[in-house]
């Protein structure tokens, strides 16, 4: 199980996977060596299962899904996961504790009201599925350094033959040491920190690490809330679970057509995930919650990691 370090950690290299061991030791009170072991246990124990290098999709003009699939029990879950998986809308999928039939969790991006009328149509298109809550997604606090006045945001996106270069490397190990970049691309340490720098600087593309809770043997608890939004902006929610909740809760998922929100939270077991459920009901501006609990996930890639894949081998 994580502690509070662990959690805090976790955090850290899902919002940024590069985060150096000297920073998360100073933000934890650790040395450095104690916190790449700790490092090193979160992935060794599943809770970290992959490092990704992906573009921002802002500049790809993609937006985010959010659907939940009910399905009527029938179906065999690796199957019908990996065959949803296939469509390259689709990036993560998690499959829920359901009282009747199955019920999944699917995200990804699409780019277009075609392309999402399209996803709608193959969710549905499986015999064993008879509900679909499709929502588009909007990102809280997104600021970007650069102005986006094309229709074709990626085409704001250059990278420089220096930046390729780096990221063709960072792609095959997205927590690459530079001095390993620098003998992998045959380029100084020096111009590999400028071109890092740069690249995180302009925030095209962001490292993630992608979790699995339910493989680290915590509880992945996704509660849907319904808000009244005539008494409390969806800051006023998110700022008030951060503060309430600043190791569980996660970033929130909105949903771009109603006042509802996807908020995900790590907890050590169903009884604080009760606890948080039935906290979050009585709040007078909730209207209705809706638990989800996961117990599985599967992770494919998504479009803006194969858009970067795309762009760096085109160029190369």
């Amino acid at each position: 199980m994580m502690d509070s370090i662990d959690k805090s950690i976790f955090i850290q290299l899902c919002g940024n996977c590069r985060v150096s061991y000297e920073s998360l030791a100073r933000k934890t009170g650790l040395s450095p060596t104690a916190v790449k072991n700790r490092v090193n246990n979160l992935i060794e124990s599943g809770f970290v299962s992959q490092f990704k290098v992906i573009l921002n999709h802002k500049y790809m003009d993609a937006e985010d899904f959010q659907a939940i699939v009910i399905t009527d029990g029938t179906e065999r879950i690796e199957e019908l996961v990996n065959t949803i998986g296939t469509n390259p809308m689709v990036g993560h999928i998690s499959t829920m504790a359901s009282v009747n039939g199955g019920a999944y969790l699917v995200w990804g991006q699409y780019e277009g009201s075609e392309m999402l009328y399209e996803l709608g149509s193959f969710l549905r298109g499986f015999p064993e599925v008879h509900t679909v809550e499709f929502h588009p997604l909007r990102k809280l606090g997104f600021h970007p350094q650069r102005k986006l006045d094309s229709k074709d945001a990626v085409l704001e996106v250059e990278f420089s033959k220096l930046q390729r270069r780096v990221l063709s490397a960072l792609l095959k190990d997205p927590r690459m040491l530079m001095s390993d970049i620098a003998q992998e691309t045959g380029l100084s340490p020096k111009s590999v920190r400028r071109a890092l720098r740069e690249i995180m600087d302009d925030d095209f593309v962001h490292f993630r690490a992608r979790p699995d809770l339910a493989a680290g043997g915590l509880v992945n608890l996704n509660l849907k809330i319904e808000w009244d939004e005539k008494k409390k902006t969806i800051e006023d929610l998110d700022k008030w679970l951060r503060k309430e909740y600043p190791l569980e809760f996660w970033d929130p998922f909105v949903s771009a057509l109603e006042p509802i929100v996807f908020a995900e939270f790590m907890v050590d077991d169903l009884h604080e995930a009760e606890s948080i459920s039935k906290r979050i009901r009585e709040l007078p501006y909730v209207k209705s919650t809706t638990t989800l609990v996961s117990y599985s996930s599967a992770k494919f890639p998504y479009p803006a990691e194969l858009k970067l894949r795309e762009m760096i081998k085109a160029k190369t």
